[in-house]
């Protein structure tokens, strides 16, 4: 308990299935928790808010979209006034949808997945680093995916290749910033079944997600909070000389 004591963090995506799971943690943890979600998912990170609150935690829901620059600084400088600073941010709003084939893929499609996964980690992360360096520290983690190591049949291209710049940009980033004792680093999940799945996926396809991971094949699925607590070890101190690489919670899936 209290690894992020006195810590402020900024979880986008809060309202949902992942970032629900680690604002739970991280303020049992003892963080402050700012959850940042679309219009469409405030009432989701209200409910979180509220159950932090009653845990007797500190947390504000924040509707900002990622995918506009305006409303992420605006966010931003509200969430520093709120708690007095930001330690920690989590990239963490995504979609996925499915495509078998790029023709399956349409133009607004490609242009969302990648502005939502890809774009809105970087006006996040610019909007909270002058911050972070005029501090002389902080975290970013960003949740990129298996996706974007090794493609995965039946999922969109779009996905995959802001996944895949998503782990460039943490590499890029933690370079450029590293002076500063700024730690940025990423988690790749593997398939963890959520909403976002069953809304993308057929229920024919989605035990295919599912096919040949071994420790599933065990009886083990992977769950919202194994990635939690990846996230939570890249935000602690615990982690502070490691920056510019990447957890995998997978199941298996990928070793090496």
């Amino acid at each position: 308990m209290n690894r992020l004591k006195n810590k402020a963090a900024i979880i986008t995506g809060g309202g949902g299935f992942l970032g629900s799971a680690m604002a739970g943690i991280f303020a049992e943890e003892g963080a402050a928790i700012s959850l940042w979600d679309i219009d469409s998912g405030l009432d989701g990170a209200r409910k979180v808010e509220q159950e932090i609150l009653k845990r007797g935690g500190r947390a504000i829901a924040q509707g900002v979209d990622v995918t506009a620059s305006q409303q992420v600084n605006r966010g931003a400088l509200q969430a520093i006034e709120e708690f007095g600073k930001v330690d920690i941010l989590i990239n963490n709003a995504g979609i996925v949808k499915s495509a078998p084939l790029i023709t399956d893929l349409s133009d607004e499609d490609w242009t969302k997945e990648i502005s939502v996964d890809l774009t809105g980690s970087f006006y996040c992360s610019r909007a909270l680093l002058p911050h972070m360096m005029e501090r002389r520290s902080g975290k970013i983690v960003n949740i990129a995916s298996m996706a974007g190591e090794l493609g995965r049949p039946i999922t969109s291209a779009g996905y995959s290749s802001a996944k895949a710049g998503l782990l460039g940009f943490t590499m890029s980033v933690a370079m450029s910033v590293a002076k500063y004792g700024i730690c940025v680093n990423a988690v790749c999940p593997g398939i963890i079944l959520g909403p976002i799945h069953y809304r993308s996926y057929s229920k024919e396809q989605l035990p295919r997600l599912l096919d040949g991971i071994p420790l599933v094949e065990s009886g083990r699925n992977g769950t919202a909070q194994d990635v939690s607590y990846a996230a939570l070890f890249l935000a602690s101190s615990e982690s502070d000389y490691i920056t510019g690489t990447r957890i995998r919670v997978n199941g298996g899936s990928l070793m090496g």
